[in-house]
């Protein structure tokens, strides 16, 4: 009684969601709901479409076995018989040894190009490719009997445009030479073989040189009467004297003989010097400078040479020698005044060693007057006034002075009227020398003071001297010097000095001056 109050007194949790099952009607198929009986349908569908598309492929479908489907009616519906055993696609060679099927068509092996862009799967669609079945046995043979093979077949491609085929230069040449080389092989091997039929054993002592100078002592051609390019033109008897020419074969055209390589070839030019801006120096010195001192640390890091001594100097005394200066002052101050002389001395010495001599800086000059005459020479013609008397002494040493030190070639041609100089050279040579005769004699000055008196004769009366004057007539360009070096020539007739131009064949020079206008 107490057992079955209980029962009555105990609460049900609402979170109890257990239920009784009849189990012993659990296999009743009326108990399956509608649902389960659909997603079995469904799932032996899905497996009968995965048994069809193995099939295709040739192999045997397996299908899982599905136990907990057994008691679902329906579930079972529509899928394959199992197979028992599983056979391979059978391997058919033909005769040519490739793979076909049971009905003679040969098996593509190639994976087949798959196609993932829209407009590819559209195009590809769109396009059937229908290939032509081959012929076997009789209608093979029958076809090939029927063929006409003087007849050519459209291929369906698109023949190569036809464009200009250029002969490579010298090719003709090149094979001329390839043949008289094989020729002469040939013919060596021939005389090789006789000698070694006539002599027997001895042959095979004989040198290659013998060999080659039994080459060279055949007959030469001998040199003909007469030319073959002469031929036509003056027959085939030669050239005789008296016998004319000709001249109806003669035209236009121009024959281009073959040019051929020099025994020698010529020498390539120099590189172009390469000028740098301030900034790109700079940087190049810095980046030397920077791998010297890397490769100085390389080296000492290796044990090749002594570590440098610590740059000490009076500012940093105290705190590179820290404890040895606070030891002694007065002789660390004095090693570092010892060391801070012998850096200047060696600093000194270096300098001393890079500077060039007088005679260094004179052949230093000398070579840059030269090597601007190399490319071109450039010209100028001067009038001067006077240069004849005793005034303009100093003003011709100073002309053929400067002149000489500035490796000027040309001449001066004095004259009693007017006189004329001719200065060829480099450009900034002659910039200098426009300077001296334009700027720097003073053509107008008064020297009579300069003059002595003794050297005037007895009774002899000094002339009075007109306006002196010197005056650019011309300038110009030349590929190459006229003249030697500078010097004065006196010519004492305009006939006279026009000769000493004409032996330069430059005697327009003397046109030019006199008709110039000395007032501009």
């Amino acid at each position: 009684g107490e057992e079955d109050g209980d029962a009555k007194r105990r609460r049900k949790s609402k979170w109890d969601t257990s239920k009784e099952v009849d189990v012993g009607n659990a296999n009743d198929p009326s108990r399956v709901s509608k649902d389960a009986i659909a997603k079995a349908q469904r799932m032996a569908a899905i497996q009968a479409q995965i048994a069809q598309q193995m099939s295709k492929l040739g192999n045997a479908a397996v299908i899982p076995d599905v136990p907990s489907m057994l008691h679902v009616p329906g579930a079972m519906q529509g899928l394959p018989a199992k197979k028992e055993t599983f056979m391979p696609a059978p391997l058919i060679l033909d005769d040519k040894g490739r793979h076909v099927d049971s009905s003679g068509k040969e098996v593509s092996l190639k994976a087949a190009a798959v196609s993932t862009l829209k407009a590819n799967l559209r195009e590809s669609n769109a396009i059937q490719i229908v290939q032509p079945e081959q012929l076997k046995g009789k209608d093979a043979a029958a076809a090939a009997t029927m063929v006409d093979p003087r007849m050519s077949m459209s291929t369906g491609v698109r023949a190569r445009r036809a464009t200009f085929t250029f002969v490579e230069d010298q090719r003709y040449i090149k094979r001329a030479d390839k043949f008289r080389t094989k020729m002469a092989v040939a013919e060596f091997n021939n005389q090789l073989k006789k000698m070694q039929e006539d002599r027997g054993a001895e042959a095979a002592k004989d040198t290659l040189a013998q060999v080659n100078l039994a080459l060279l002592k055949k007959k030469k051609e001998a040199v003909p009467v007469v030319e073959w390019w002469d031929v036509p033109f003056v027959g085939v008897e030669g050239y005789a004297a008296g016998k004319e020419v000709n001249r109806d074969k003669a035209t236009a055209y121009v024959e281009h003989p073959i040019p051929l390589d020099p025994p020698a070839e010529a020498a390539e030019p120099p590189p172009l010097p390469m000028f740098l801006t301030k900034r790109e120096r700079k940087k190049l010195r810095r980046r030397t400078r920077m791998e010297r001192e890397t490769q100085r640390q390389e080296m000492v890091a290796r044990g090749l040479i002594a570590p440098p001594e610590p740059k000490v100097k009076i500012s940093n005394m105290m705190r590179v020698l820290a404890a040895d200066a606070t030891a002694d002052p007065t002789k660390i101050e004095q090693e570092v005044r010892r060391q801070m002389k012998l850096r200047l001395k060696n600093h000194e010495e270096r300098n001393a060693a890079r500077k060039k001599t007088d005679e260094e800086k004179r052949e230093k000059k000398i070579g840059k007057l030269d090597r601007e005459v190399d490319v071109e020479t450039t010209i100028h013609l001067y009038k001067v006034g006077d240069l004849k008397s005793r005034h303009t002494k100093q003003a011709r040493y100073k002309i053929d002075i400067n002149a000489k030190q500035l490796r000027l070639h040309g001449t001066g041609i004095v004259t009693d009227e007017e006189s004329l100089l001719v200065v060829e050279g480099g450009p900034k040579a002659l910039a200098k020398f426009q300077k001296l005769l334009l700027r720097r004699i003073k053509w107008d000055a008064n020297d009579e003071d300069d003059v002595d008196e003794d050297e005037m004769k007895d009774g002899e009366e000094e002339k009075e001297r007109g306006e002196n004057f010197c005056r650019l007539v011309w300038e110009g360009k030349l590929t190459k010097a006229n003249f030697g070096e500078f010097k004065f020539e006196a010519a004492t007739s305009e006939g006279n000095a026009r000769d000493i131009l004409r032996r330069k064949g430059v005697e327009h020079y003397w046109d030019l001056i006199k008709s110039f206008d000395d007032d501009k």
